[in-house]
Parts: structure tokens; C-alpha cells; sequence
């Protein structure tokens, strides 16, 4: 195989494929999965997992009048509150949360702690006593009827888990960057499960908004402490023995991410955990009793981030050969089905982001800072699934606080800029031997490096 079609299928025809996919998806999913919801008149015995560090103890009480307010059965109800602050925090969040009348709330705070979110989770479910199993994050809301409807829907369609539809919502109405995010989180949404759901094939767990049975749970021990994606790693466990997961079409109210850094953290650590997923659970997908489409799609689904990082690793070969080559190597009809595919796929998000009332002008810079932004980030992202995928060691990436937030923000920043004059004289190199095709890629490239250098201060 020559380098030029090795960077054409790189750059052009992998990703142009995976985002071809997900609009597919996207435009048969339904508006909703299911209206026809039953009443329910027996609840069975509930019990919410929250687990906890750091949060602002508002967003607890957020939480747990939300939850005070959600239709079911309270005598059927426990919530667990999973705590991996410091005894002294913890100490001040049990003194100073007020719990609604009726409503049963146990705080717990692990003193030892195995593993981190799949370990607290794992920690509350053992505490717990339902048959039914609500993970939440601290900061998602729900509307008061969505317990009742994601149970309707377990019933009739005989799941065993069933996943929240995530609508993403910022409290930060000036960020752009969170208005980008919402606007893809809804479509992902979509596609990934209604739009799955709709031809047959099989949907994962969300990490905030999914409702387990209980006996589904125990048939794979819980959740494994020692893996950092919980939603994904507890998935393939579930397919692997046959358990059924269901969408919902119930929304969940997910907090997006309003600042660079925070965008950067939650994409970092999703890309090592997707990575680490792979390594340890790709042999539950291949030997699960399922059909090979279904295989084919799961394994597709965990590849989620190789088209980000197939992008950087063919931009970063071009920029090693730009000064010993001495042809076009993306000269290709294949740039014009990237550029249509891409066209497509931002309209389509667009049109989203109008649905979900935001101002045209609104949607266009917000939908251009994601973007740009995940550009930039793509070398650490590259980074992080790598490092998920090949390393042992169980790492997790926290948010630095302080003094050494800002000194990593800068490093992350620098990095970035480099790039972007890296990629930038690549540019200058190219348009020199008149390879017009390959400088015109790689100036919308780094374009998203130089953006993220001149606006990140901008959502911090």
C-alpha cells in the first residue's frame, strides 16, 4: 500500500465512514422509542446509587430534592450516597444536607477505595437492597416521570437494563463551547441508542441514567472496581450473558462541560477508559451469543475515538514528509467525499442545535469551538487511549485543583500552540511544491489548534 492511499484512508475514508454511520443512525431514529407507557400500580423496591468527590454540597441537595420529587413509591425507595471525599468534607456534607420527609438517604464514605466511580458504584450496590438499580452522577436531574417510565419500559419490552436518553444542560448560559457540546450529546444520543434500538442492534449502558434488575447485576458480580469506564466495562459483561439492554427515549439532564479544561478532562478520561475497555473486555464481545452485525457494531461502538486519533496520526505524518516529498498525496476524489460527508454531518448537528432553541448565529460559534477544540485535543486524546489500551497500571485522570490546574492548563496550552505552528509551516512547506490539496487540509487542521490558542481563555 502506497503512503498516499495509507493517508487517504487515514485522513479521508476511515472517519468520512464512522460519521457516514452515526447520521444513518441518527435519521431512523424515532422522536420516541415508546409512548404507550403502562401504569405502574406494584412498585418494586428502588435503590439510586450516587456516588460523590468534590461536589459542592448544593449540587447534592440539587440532587436529592429532584429525586424527593420524582413519582414513586417512597416506602420503595433508598438512596445511596457513595462519598470518596475526606472525612472532614464529609463530615460537613452529612451536617449540612437536609432530606426531604419520607425520603430514605444513607451517606456512606469509602475509607477504602478500590478503584474509583466503578468502585464506588460497586461499594453502594453491595450496601443496597432493591430489586431494581438507579446510577445517577450528582450533578443529572430528572423529570418526575422518568422512573416511571424507564420501568414501564423494562416491563413491556422485557429489558434487563435500560439506558436514559442524555440531554445535556449547563447552568454557564454564555459558553459556547457547552451549547456545542448539547447540541452533539443530542445527537449522539440519538443515534447511538434509539437509532440502534430501531434496526435491532445492541445498546450499552449510559454511566448517569441507567436502570438495572437486580439479578442482572448479580449474574455478573457488580461492577468491576478495577476498570475505569463503568458504563462500557459493565456492558460487554451484561451481552456476554445474554442480558437485554433497552433505550428509553426518557431524558436524563446530563451537566455538560462549560470550559476547556473541563472539556479536556471528561474527553481524556473517556478516550483512556474506552481504551482500557478494549484491552479487557473486546473477548466478552467476540465470544457474547449474538449475531456477527451485532459484534461488528459493538467492537465499532468501543472504536468510538479512532477517527480522532486516525486524523492526528495521518496529519502527523504529513508533517514528517513535508519536506521529502514531491507529489500530492491527498489529491484524491476521496477529499471531496470527506468535505461532502463532513457538510453533512454539520448541518445535521445545525439543525439540532435550532431544535434545541438556540439562535442561528449561537449554533454556528458554538458548533465551530467543539470542533476546534477537539482538534486540539486530538494528540492527547491519542495519548490517553493509547495509554488505556497498552498500560497495566490503573490510572485515572483527576482534575488538578489550584496552583497546579493552572500550571497544567498552560502545558496543555503550549503543547497545543506548538502544534499549531508545527502544522502551520507544514502548510507553508506544501503550498512551496504547489501540493494544493494536501496544504488546503492542513490548513483546516491546524486551524482548530490556532482557534483553541486564541479562545481558550475564553471558556475557562
Amino acid at each position: 500500500m502506497s503512503i498516499s492511499l495509507l493517508l487517504q484512508f487515514l485522513i479521508f475514508l476511515y472517519p468520512a465512514l464512522f460519521v457516514t454511520y452515526q447520521m444513518f443512525l441518527y435519521r431512523i431514529a424515532n422522536n420516541t422509542i415508546d409512548s404507550n407507557y403502562i401504569e405502574v400500580k406494584n412498585y418494586p423496591f428502588l435503590s439510586i446509587i450516587v456516588p460523590t468527590k468534590g461536589e459542592k454540597i448544593s449540587i447534592i441537595q440539587g440532587l436529592i430534592k429532584n429525586i424527593s420529587e420524582l413519582i414513586w413509591d417512597k416506602d420503595k425507595m433508598e438512596v445511596i450516597i457513595v462519598s470518596d471525599d475526606t472525612e472532614e468534607y464529609f463530615e460537613e456534607i452529612k451536617s449540612k444536607l437536609i432530606i426531604p420527609e419520607g425520603l430514605k438517604v444513607y451517606l456512606y464514605r469509602r475509607e477504602k477505595k478500590l478503584g474509583y466511580k466503578s468502585g464506588a458504584l460497586l461499594y453502594g450496590y453491595e450496601r443496597s437492597k432493591g430489586e431494581l438499580i438507579l446510577t445517577i452522577d450528582v450533578d443529572s436531574r430528572l423529570q418526575k416521570d422518568a422512573l416511571v417510565k424507564a420501568y414501564s419500559r423494562m416491563i413491556t419490552n422485557n429489558c434487563d437494563a435500560v439506558a436514559l436518553q442524555w440531554v445535556g444542560y449547563s447552568e454557564n448560559t454564555y459558553s459556547k463551547l457547552a451549547k456545542g457540546i448539547m447540541a452533539s450529546t443530542f445527537f449522539a444520543s440519538k443515534a447511538l441508542f434509539e437509532g440502534k434500538e430501531k434496526i435491532h442492534l445492541t445498546v450499552f449502558p449510559v454511566g448517569s441514567g441507567t436502570l438495572f434488575r437486580r439479578d442482572a447485576l448479580e449474574s455478573v458480580g457488580g461492577w468491576d472496581y478495577k476498570i475505569i469506564q463503568d458504563d462500557l466495562e459493565i456492558g460487554t459483561r451484561l451481552i456476554n450473558k445474554n442480558k437485554k439492554i433497552c433505550s428509553s427515549g426518557v431524558p436524563i439532564y446530563i451537566e455538560v462541560p462549560d470550559n476547556f479544561f473541563s472539556f479536556y478532562i471528561q474527553q481524556t478520561r473517556w478516550a483512556m477508559g474506552t481504551g482500557e475497555v478494549i484491552r479487557n473486555r473486546l473477548r466478552y464481545i467476540i465470544t457474547a451469543k449474538v449475531g456477527i452485525l451485532k459484534k461488528i457494531d459493538m467492537i465499532f461502538h468501543l472504536l468510538q475515538y479512532t477517527p480522532i486519533l486516525f486524523t492526528f496520526i495521518g496529519s502527523m505524518i504529513l508533517v514528517i514528509l513535508a519536506p521529502f516529498i514531491n507529489y500530492d498525496p491527498l489529491k484524491t476524489p476521496l477529499f471531496l467525499f470527506w468535505g461532502i460527508i463532513l457538510s453533512l454531518y454539520a448541518y445535521i448537528i445545525y439543525e439540532v442545535a435550532i431544535k434545541l432553541g438556540f439562535r442561528k448565529r449561537d449554533a454556528i460559534f458554538s458548533l465551530g469551538r467543539v470542533s476546534g477544540f477537539t482538534v486540539a485535543i486530538s494528540p492527547f486524546i491519542f495519548y490517553y487511549f493509547l495509554k488505556g489500551l497498552l498500560s497495566n497500571r490503573k490510572t485515572y485522570i483527576i482534575t488538578p485543583k489550584g496552583g497546579n490546574k493552572i500550571s497544567k492548563q498552560y502545558r496543555t496550552i503550549i503543547i497545543i500552540g506548538l502544534l499549531g505552528i508545527i502544522y502551520t509551516l507544514a502548510v507553508i512547506i506544501y503550498l512551496l511544491h504547489h501540493n494544493y490539496f494536501t496544504s488546503l487540509w492542513l490548513a483546516y487542521y491546524s486551524s482548530g489548534f490556532l482557534y483553541t490558542l486564541l479562545t481558550f481563555n475564553k471558556e475557562l
